[in-house]
């Protein structure tokens, strides 16, 4: 709103400044003077009609920018101001969101074990990592007690604290990289007795006496193998410090767990006399001299059979020794039989008196025992003749 006025003398005119009375403008106005005039300018909040100036109510205002986001707009004299939904504060001009979640609150806003977090005109308190809600309080959950398994590396035990877990290597395992391992307590010198062997396993070691040797009052002594012959049955056991050997008996061969006769009939190039008979028994064999012969010492020699009882030939027989047997020959006025002279039967006697050529004419045959004899009746001329013939009286 404009208005004119000067002040003028005789020679010059100079500016009134209409602003000095505070009646010159309207209330909710300020008066800015101008050369020669004066402004009457509106507040702010306040819009010029006709000479005053009126409240804007910015609360009906159709303009896009909308006011008090999450509240409503309350016009008041020259402004307006907002009344905010719970979960806001209102600053005067805007809805500003309640941090329940500051310092100042947090101890009171959500439960033990849980985590504020600020959202627009509210919170929520999640349960922290490692518990669980369970009604309306947080639980702590056992990790080492899941249906998916162990959250822990191989041979290690996991301990479930106070909202997480820790996990330590099982004893005999030590921690590295991400896992656990063995540890070898037999590179340690001294872990086990002097006497005994270490044998590490998997999270532990065994101290143990060497093969072949036992315990025996916190000592390893020798273990005799043979007080239970681990041998073959034709096999001597020889025990011997930490151990023991098998050997075959003589005439066997073979490690001593196993054992076979040696046929030293094949195996040994002339084993018997050579007028003997080679003959293999179990780990040995025997020389049997051929029939004829007897053994003396390693030698077959002539058996002299006619000397023993004239070699078993027939009484009418000569037995003849020759190398390796004899010979029964029936003598003469005797026949070999079947058994060539041998035996009781071997010679059986000679008829000749069968033979009519055995006596002369006139003469009677007479067989006798390997013989025969002619006689002829007394005071015969043929006998007469012969001399020397017996004659019948």
């Amino acid at each position: 709103m404009w208005m004119n006025a000067t002040n003028c003398n005789n020679t010059d005119c100079g500016d009134i400044d209409e602003c000095r009375d505070n009646s010159t403008c309207p209330e909710h106005s300020t008066c800015i003077n101008t050369n020669g005039s004066h402004l009457c300018r509106c507040d702010i909040g306040f819009s010029h009609v006709d000479d005053l100036c009126v409240d804007i109510d910015e609360c009906s205002d159709t303009e896009p920018v909308e006011l008090c986001t999450n509240g409503t707009c309350m016009n008041a004299i020259g402004s307006y101001y907002c009344e905010c939904i719970k979960g806001f504060w209102s600053n005067g001009t805007e809805c500003v969101d309640v941090d329940e979640c500051s310092v100042s609150l947090n101890s009171s806003v959500c439960r033990h074990h849980s985590t504020c977090v600020n959202i627009p005109g509210s919170y929520h308190c999640p349960c922290n990592q490692g518990f669980f809600l369970s009604g309306t309080e947080c639980q702590d959950g056992d990790e080492c007690n899941t249906t998916d398994g162990t959250p822990c590396p191989e041979h290690s035990l996991c301990n479930n604290t106070a909202g997480s877990f820790f996990c330590l290597c099982s004893p005999g395992y030590k921690p590295i990289g991400g896992g656990c391992e063995d540890i070898d307590e037999c590179k340690d010198n001294t872990t086990c007795r002097f006497d005994q062997m270490c044998i590490n396993i998997p999270g532990a070691y065994n101290c143990s006496c060497p093969l072949g040797y036992q315990e025996k009052k916190q000592a390893c002594v020798d273990t005799n193998e043979c007080e239970n012959s681990p041998c073959h049955p034709l096999a001597r056991c020889w025990n011997t410090l930490g151990s023991f050997s098998c050997h075959c008996s003589l005439g066997f061969a073979g490690n001593g767990s196993w054992c076979n006769d040696v046929d030293e009939c094949v195996a040994l190039t002339k084993p018997c006399h050579l007028l003997a008979r080679c003959h293999n028994t179990p780990g040995s064999f025997i020389c049997v001299c051929r029939p004829g012969f007897v053994s003396i010492g390693p030698l077959c020699v002539d058996f002299e059979e006619c000397q023993q009882a004239n070699g078993q030939c027939h009484s009418a027989a000569t037995c003849s020794n020759h190398a390796g047997g004899f010979k029964c020959s029936c003598r003469q006025g005797w026949n070999a039989t079947k058994d060539n002279g041998r035996g009781k039967r071997g010679c059986v006697d000679l008829d000749e008196c069968v033979s009519p050529m055995a006596c002369p004419g006139q003469t009677t045959c007479t067989n006798l025992p390997g013989s025969y004899n002619c006689s002829c009746l007394k005071n015969s001329t043929v006998c007469r003749m012969m001399k020397g013939w017996l004659c019948l009286c």
